[in-house]
Order: structure tokens, then sequence, then C-alpha cells
């Protein structure tokens, strides 16, 4: 922030802001934020319900919600935001593949619910695989294949347009935009994403659209350094892979960075049953959907307090020691929950309690990862621990199905001996996930805390590289 004439100025890059410019800046870019959400809670929330009320298995929810969207993120993170990192256009480098997009993600929502309609002039299986199933499952990669584009290279815009001396104010209000559109969301909409999917999701869809648009139109980025030439007269295999040696070498051959990719990858796996946690709560809490929107507004409102405070707090504490406060924590919650949540009071206490330490996790990771990749290369370097999460998280989510499927199928006689004790009563019910998320965090924390201590302290300056 430079101070000329008694007027505060803030810059980023090659743009520069005045006081009343960053907020404006900031408001547009939440705004965004609000379109991204738009998107990933309206589909997450309602499509697991749209599967099981057509008959498909936790199994091929994993497989496609999991698996499948997991490995599509491993191709296309890398792809977009290398090629949005070499991009040069009137409109800047993210914002156009956002604007480009913008109409056929809205389409692709909006026709989900609709799919199984065609079974009408279909035969009921192809290739030995049920009609409904491959309608629904392919509509649901060709959204997600769409929408990867903002939910990808929108954080890539963020350390674009955003001052540096912000960042954690501004990921602090990312996330309290982000709560603030949940709580509405959980009270408003989630009673009725089961049961009334034909207004959910084109009302979504048509939300999307018009935030996204605005956020093109008025959010301008600034000007970037030239891309080195390349030799066109090479063959375009040679070029491919002269590419692809490229990003690997950059993102993967310094060991710096792949202790920060594992304490991420580790993280990431906890989300592997993210799907299943409204089941849960269905079948072993005994709560209905409308009980379950409630929660939802209690832990929203929870979360939007402890994220507009925990901006200050991780710019005052740091980033890193934020983070592995809030993932210790957040470890302990979750196993804790696995054997105390019974019912919606116990669930409101817990979940509650792991908001506040999800808040400050969530707006310190943010300050992480500007702090540990290279603002130059910042898309293709992120992205490089987003394929690695991406890609074990796509191998771990099918087993994770098999077994949630072996739970939701066990009879009273079933059970599952470990040194010499049945861990049935504990698992079934959905109510395995609370102790695979505090053990994934926990691991991934431990990690974090020697990356910090053993390699990130060492560093001599910002946007450090070894």
């Amino acid at each position: 922030m430079n101070n000329s004439n008694n007027i505060k100025t803030y810059k980023c890059g090659t743009l520069r802001y005045t006081v009343i410019q960053v907020w404006s800046v900031m408001f547009w870019m939440l705004w965004g934020a609000v379109a991204m959400s738009m998107l990933g809670t309206t589909f997450n929330s309602a499509t697991p319900f749209l599967f099981r009320n057509h008959g498909l298995s936790d199994t091929f929810l994993a497989v496609i919600m999991g698996t499948v969207f997991a490995w599509i993120n491993t191709v296309m993170n890398p792809v977009l935001s290398t090629v949005s990192d070499n991009c040069r256009s009137k409109y800047g480098r993210r914002i156009p593949f956002i604007l480009y997009t913008a109409l056929p993600t809205a389409i692709c929502m909006a026709a989900m619910p609709f799919y199984p309609y065609l079974c009408n002039y279909l035969p009921p299986a192809l290739l030995g695989i049920s009609t409904k199933a491959l309608l629904l499952g392919f509509g649901a990669v060709i959204y997600h294949i769409f929408y990867l584009f903002i939910a990808i290279l929108y954080y890539y815009l963020i350390p674009d347009v955003i001052p540096a001396d912000l960042m954690g104010r501004y990921y602090g209000f990312f996330r309290v935009t982000g709560v603030v559109f949940g709580i509405g969301f959980s009270k408003f909409v989630f009673p009725y994403v089961a049961s009334h999917p034909q207004i959910i999701y084109p009302a979504g869809a048509v939300f999307y659209l018009i935030a996204a648009l605005a956020l093109c139109f008025f959010v301008r980025e600034g000007e970037y350094p030239p891309v080195p030439e390349k030799d066109d007269t090479q063959p375009l295999l040679k070029r491919m892979a002269s590419t692809v040696a490229v990003y690997c070498r950059e993102c993967f051959s310094k060991k710096y960075y792949w202790w920060y990719y594992i304490a991420g990858l580790v993280v990431g796996l906890s989300g592997c049953i993210n799907m299943f946690m409204n089941f849960f709560y269905l079948d072993s809490c005994r709560m209905d959907m409308t009980k379950i929107g409630e929660l939802g507004v209690y832990i929203g409102i929870i979360t939007a307090v402890v994220c507009l405070a925990a901006g200050f707090v991780v710019d005052k504490l740091g980033a890193f020691q934020s983070a592995l406060i809030a993932q210790f924590m957040m470890a302990v919650i979750y196993l804790a929950s696995g054997i105390l949540i019974k019912d919606f009071t116990s669930a409101v206490f817990w979940r509650g309690l792991l908001a506040v330490f999800s808040g400050l996790n969530a707006v310190a990771a943010g300050r992480v990862l500007v702090e540990v990749l290279p603002r130059s290369k910042f898309g293709m370097m992120a992205s490089g621990r987003n394929l690695l999460t991406a890609l074990f998280v796509g191998l771990i989510n099918f087993p994770v199905g098999l077994f949630s499927d072996f739970l939701k199928n066990a009879t009273p006689e079933t059970t599952l001996i470990c040194c010499g004790i049945d861990l049935m009563p504990m698992l079934k019910g959905y109510r395995f996930i609370n102790f695979w998320a505090g053990i994934c965090t926990l691991a991934g924390g431990l990690i974090l805390f020697y990356f910090y201590m053993v390699h990130h302290r060492k560093r001599t300056e910002k946007a450090y590289e070894l």
C-alpha cells in the first residue's frame, strides 16, 4: 500500500486501486464467490438425493462424484492453470475462461433432474448398465467439466486482482460470504432438494449465470509479462511432451513443494466422505430434511462469525500457526463426533464446535497457499497440489463407496471384528465418516507441521522457490 498526496492506494501487479476501487473489486469478487457457491452447494446437496431417489447405490455415487470427478480434476487442473497462466487477452488471463463457459455450465446444471425422463424412449439397459445410471452419470460428468472452469480459475484470479496486504481479510470475507449464502440455502432451499429437483437445479443455474456474468463485467485484470516464445516448428507431439516435462519439473522436482502437496493431499482425503454426510444425519441421527437444514443454519452462523474474525487473526497470528491449531482441533472434534453425535442437539454442539476451527482453517489455508507458491507460476503450481489430491481421492472413493454399501446393507448379525472388538456399532449408519475425516485431518496436520518446521521456515524471501 502506498500513500501519495495523502491518498491511500493499493497495488496488485500493474493494477492500482484507491480505497473505493479496491473495495469495489473485492465486492464483485465476492459476488463471484456467491456464483460459485450456488453451483457447488446446489449440485452437491441435491445430486446424492437425486441418485438415491432413482435407486442408484452408494458405490455408484462415490464413483461418479468421487472417482470420476477427481480424475477429471486431475486432467483439467494442470491444463486450465497452465493455459490460463499463458493466456493474454483483452479480458485478462482467467476471466475469458469463466465468461465463455458460463452459459453451457448453467445449461448442464439445469438439465440434471430431467435426464431420467429420457428413459421412456430408451431401452432399460445399455451395455449391461442401467440406462438411468448412464444418463445421470453422463449428465453429472458433463456438468462437472464445465463447472471446473470457475471452480479452478476463480481461486487463481484472486491473487491476480486482490492486493497481497489485504489477502487475509479478503479470504475472511470470502468465507463469510460463502457461509451467509450457505445459511440461506440451508434454511430456504435444502429442505426441498430431494423433493423438488426440477425447480432447484434450474433456479440455481439461472442465479449462477447472472452472478458469473456480473463478475466478468465488473472485475478487470491487469497486464502480465509476455509469455516466452515457443518454437512452433517442432512437431506437435514433441511440443506437447516438452510442455508436460516442463510442468512436471516445475511442480514436482523440488522437495519443498512435495511436502506441502502431501500435507494438502492427506487432508483432502477427508473430503471423500462429504457426499454421505447428510445420509449420516438421516440414518444415524434420525433427522429429517428440515432439521438438517436447521443444523446447516446454526453451523453457518457460527462459521460466518468465525470467518469474519479469522482474517484478522490469520494476519496477526500467522497463516501456518493458525492452520496448524485449526487442523489438530478439527481432528479431535471429528473423532469425538463419531462417538458422541446421536441426535439433533448433539449434532449442533459438535458440528458447531467443528465450524469454529474449520472456519479458521479455511481462511488460513488461503493465506498459506499465497505464501508458499510463487506468484509468477501460481496457477500451475497450485494445480500440481490439486492434481495429486484429485488423483488419490479418485483412487480412494471407490473402496469408500463399497464400504458404505456394505455397512448400509449389513444385517443385525453382521460383524466387523478388529483386535477382538466388533466395530459395527461404531461404524454403521454412515457413522464411519467421522472417524475417516478425523484420521485424515490429524495426519495432514502432522505433515504440515513437519513442512513448516523443517522446510518453510528456511525461506529467505517471499514467493519462495528452491
